[in-house]
């Protein structure tokens, strides 16, 4: 994929926002929501061509969305894991999500995407139900469909597990700050919009902040992967935070590092310390 043609994607992406999103604190994950109501720093809704889009940022206590009203999708997703402890169970069903604030659309049914019209796609998370074990609020929160897009199934159970794989093994040598979203561009594959009143993402992204326990100085790692079928490693969707930025947009990215962090790119993948466990 040629940095280029992303970042063009990108620019029709945020022509057609037409805003500027501003963010609270994204971060740690360890405060509770409490009750069932959540609670959202809401924005004025920006001016330009999408002035009517509505965008706020939602806190579900394990994780922070980025989530856009108007066009019933999580934009940017954060979190902060720490060593893997968790043994909380995945739920067996998806919900709509109860906590998102009053005229705040979101997909019109939890069903299926791929019995709903369109084969070879699933319900496939943002934010991974896996690193929400840790609680069972927050894992069960993890199957709202605010946390759930169109995904290609074989890109979810195989490059983008991957990407998820890296973040659950080296929480366990330190801390890591995972950020991802979206990217909508092309909407000829949009099958989805008359049965959920959701768009398909063009292209995924994930970005990993951690320590190196060797050296005490943080390193980071960021993939942008488009969302099609065949894909079978993650090296050649390797980039740097800085092209993240530049393919998706700074505040959208949200990521607070020095600039010598930004501008990590690994030849490679990290690879996976010996001995981890995945669940």
């Amino acid at each position: 994929m040629a940095i280029a043609e992303g970042c063009a994607r990108a620019l029709r992406l945020l022509a057609g926002l037409g805003c500027t999103v501003l963010f609270a604190a994204c971060g740690g994950g360890d405060g509770a929501l409490g009750t069932e109501t959540g609670t959202a720093t809401v924005y004025p809704a920006p001016n330009g061509p999408a002035s009517t889009d509505w965008v706020i940022r939602q806190d579900y206590g394990g994780y922070q969305l980025t989530y856009d009203c108007t066009t019933h999708t999580a934009l940017q997703y954060s979190y902060t894991l720490g060593f893997d402890n968790g043994t909380a169970a995945r739920p067996t069903s998806f919900t709509l999500d109860p906590t998102l604030p009053a005229g705040c659309g979101q997909q019109t049914t939890a069903s299926s995407y791929a019995a709903a019209i369109h084969p070879g796609y699933d319900r496939g998370h943002l934010v991974s139900s896996n690193h929400m074990d840790y609680d069972a609020q927050y894992i069960q929160r993890a199957n709202y469909m605010t946390n759930i897009v169109p995904q290609v199934a074989t890109f979810n159970r195989g490059i983008w597990l991957d990407a998820e794989n890296v973040a659950e093994c080296y929480r366990d040598i330190a801390p890591v700050q995972v950020y991802g979203g979206v990217v909508y561009s092309d909407p000829s594959n949009d099958w989805f919009l008359a049965s959920h009143g959701i768009r398909t993402p063009e292209y995924f992204w994930k970005a990993i902040v951690t320590t190196d326990p060797t050296t005490g100085a943080a390193k980071a790692i960021a993939w942008y992967i488009p969302n099609v079928e065949g894909l079978t490693a993650l090296d050649p969707y390797l980039v740097s935070i800085d092209e993240l930025e530049r393919l998706v947009g700074t505040e959208l990215v949200g990521i607070t590092a020095p600039v010598a962090v930004k501008a990590m790119k690994p030849a490679t993948s990290w690879p996976l310390p010996a001995g981890c466990n995945y669940t």
